[in-house]
């Protein structure tokens, strides 16, 4: 089994990444968690495959178990399923020793997460994330959020895990654009912070070759992710490396109404965006861009860019990451070292007229 120790002023907690051990997990949440009932947050999808397992490991271990599952995919990530789910949960009588469990892709962990951040004013919870991209990203770090009609992740809170448990086995499930959409993740964590990361997956060259690497993949981003957020739990700082891409990605999901690319295909396309604009900045050494362009599409994630420039600042001009003296650019000084920057918009619209009208 690999480990990842995550070390807060609030208090640790451990990623554990080890095939197979979907089915032992109820032992190491019984390790840490007292709690005499569990109440599971998944997707009708998750759970047509693992759920009967799941609830048998909690029980061998004397969890009273409930569930509470949602529709699959980003739409289920909304205001109306965050009341649904709090209602749920007070019809159960569910109580603040009680825990939460999501198990699930980034869009149950994002809520799930959420719900155990507020409800009663906080439970305790545990990710069990399904897909890559919530194994090497969402379920570390304690960033809960749902969306609203004007823009993605606009309404959240931090609130760290007791204990993550990642099975690389589930990856089995997943189908292509599944896989390559975490894989959009774990480019972004060579880009920003291992230029050796990149390099390997450049030599690997796509996922069949990658795939047998895996487990150590992903517990090389969980670590570069531990460092990040030990630096700057709550996102003030250094930690804002990690929305590298993400600035430019949430607005084509936003422009696409969330349906055109998954989250995963808006980031790889969003990091392409930002290393030609620091290549236009003169950050970024020329060349970056296309280098990025070429891995994504070994990857099978897209790399097209159709967007309106108007329509893209629009977008990124209500999210959160923007600040008062403009719109702060995750960029890169080169492969695996970046930097935090803020561009005024005029100077933006004016380069993302000339990216995308190149694209």
């Amino acid at each position: 089994m690999l480990s990842v120790e995550v070390k807060l002023p609030a208090g640790s907690y451990r990623i554990q990444i080890e095939a197979g051990s979907l089915d032992r997990c109820g032992e190491e949440i019984r390790y840490i968690s007292a709690a005499k009932r569990a109440v599971i947050i998944s997707d009708e999808r998750v759970w047509s495959l693992y759920g009967s397992r799941f609830e048998a490991t909690l029980a061998n271990v004397d969890f009273q178990v409930d569930s509470i599952l949602l529709k699959p995919g980003e739409a289920s990530k909304t205001m109306e399923s965050f009341a649904q789910v709090c209602g749920k949960l007070a019809d159960l009588h569910v109580l603040r020793d009680h825990l939460i469990i999501a198990f699930g892709g980034g869009v149950v962990g994002d809520l799930a997460g959420f719900v155990a951040a507020v409800y009663m004013r906080g439970l305790p919870y545990v990710q069990i994330p399904t897909t890559l991209l919530a194994q090497v990203d969402s379920s570390v770090g304690g960033k809960t959020a749902i969306d609203l009609p004007q823009g993605k992740n606009l309404v959240g809170a931090f609130h760290q895990p007791l204990l993550v448990i990642t099975d690389p086995n589930l990856l089995t499930t997943l189908d292509k654009k599944q896989l390559a959409e975490g894989m959009a993740e774990i480019i972004k964590y060579g880009a920003i912070s291992d230029e050796g990361l990149f390099e390997q997956l450049e030599e690997y060259g796509g996922m069949e070759k990658a795939l047998p690497h895996m487990e150590e993949i992903i517990y090389r981003c969980c670590d570069i992710k531990r460092v990040f957020v030990e630096q700057d739990e709550r996102d003030d700082g250094q930690r804002r490396k990690l929305n590298f891409g993400h600035s430019f990605g949430h607005a084509i999901e936003k422009i696409g109404n969330f349906r055109t690319h998954s989250h995963g295909e808006a980031v790889a396309l969003g990091m392409v965006m930002a290393a030609k604009t620091g290549e236009a900045l003169g950050l970024t050494p020329k060349g970056t861009g296309e280098r990025l362009r070429r891995i994504a599409e070994a990857y099978q994630l897209p790399t097209e860019i159709r967007a309106d420039y108007k329509e893209m600042i629009l977008h990124m001009s209500i999210d959160k990451k923007k600040g008062g003296e403009g719109h702060k650019l995750i960029l890169l000084k080169a492969i695996g070292k970046s930097l935090i920057h803020t561009v005024a918009e005029v100077e933006l619209t004016n380069i993302l007229e000339e990216v995308l009208e190149l694209a």
